[in-house]
């Protein structure tokens, strides 16, 4: 990624990645009494079953359906949101599409105001099996580097905007039961230099929170805190979007 110059940090605060605005979670949804021990012993771990993936999807069946609930229990396949499953998103760069990326969800929000060239699409990835992420890859940041820009290419191809704007793209990485949020700012400038060749001045920041980044940070989802966070932080970011395309 260093040539597309893509740069990923540590956000310093949470409010650096999801908007800070007041939202309500019902306790229906977060289940406070299931927590993992609970799930261990009713033999719910992943690990118990993890020799039988590649023959029978149970992983990934299971992974699949609980990013697809989560999405909807935030309510982000309502009007103006839609879900959209593997969506294919090409890079182009001077006009040629360089890298094809067949993204896990996409959810895309109808906005009359494309002309402020603000991005509001939230792309889904996860890595189903932990022995695919590494430090080498930056546990999966590498892909998400390349799937944001193909996903922030594919949406501006599609506006046919005649001007560039800074885009802003979410990113969810669920790694087993563990997610992290990211959020990537992309500058108008930095699009212009795509049209022209690799990008020579201008840079992607792409901030990450929780802010560590290894097989065990992220929120996790078989504790009740870690549902509330996740769940809290996807009905911040669809409200502070609903209250984006108001002004």
């Amino acid at each position: 990624m260093e040539a597309l110059r893509v740069n990923f940090c540590e956000a310093p605060t949470e409010n650096a990645v999801i908007p800070d605005v007041k939202v309500t979670i019902p306790d229906t949804y977060i289940q406070p009494n299931i927590d993992n021990e609970m799930l261990s012993n009713l033999n719910f771990r992943v690990a118990n079953v993890a020799e039988l993936t590649d023959v029978i999807g149970t992983i990934e069946s299971f992974t699949d359906s609980l990013v697809d609930d989560l999405l909807r229990i935030a309510k982000l396949n309502d009007w103006p949101f839609d879900i959209r499953n593997q969506p294919p998103c090409k890079l182009y760069i001077e006009g040629d599409p360089y890298v094809l990326s067949n993204l896990g969800f996409v959810i895309n929000m109808e906005d009359n105001s494309c002309s402020r060239g603000l991005l509001l699409i939230f792309t889904i990835l996860w890595d189903k099996h932990l022995r695919n992420i590494s430090a080498s890859n930056g546990f999966g940041e590498t892909q998400i580097a390349a799937d944001v820009l193909a996903c922030v290419s594919e949406n501006i191809r599609s506006l046919g905007i005649p001007e560039y704007g800074d885009q802003i793209l979410w990113v969810i990485r669920v790694i087993s039961t563990r997610v992290t949020f990211y959020k990537a700012e992309i500058p108008a400038k930095y699009l212009n230099e795509l049209e022209r060749g690799l990008p020579q001045r201008q840079s992607v920041k792409i901030q990450r929170w929780p802010a560590n980044n290894n097989l065990k940070a992220g929120f996790d989802l078989t504790e009740p805190n870690g549902r509330r966070s996740v769940l809290t932080a996807l009905a911040k970011i669809r409200s502070s979007l609903l209250h984006e395309n108001d002004d």
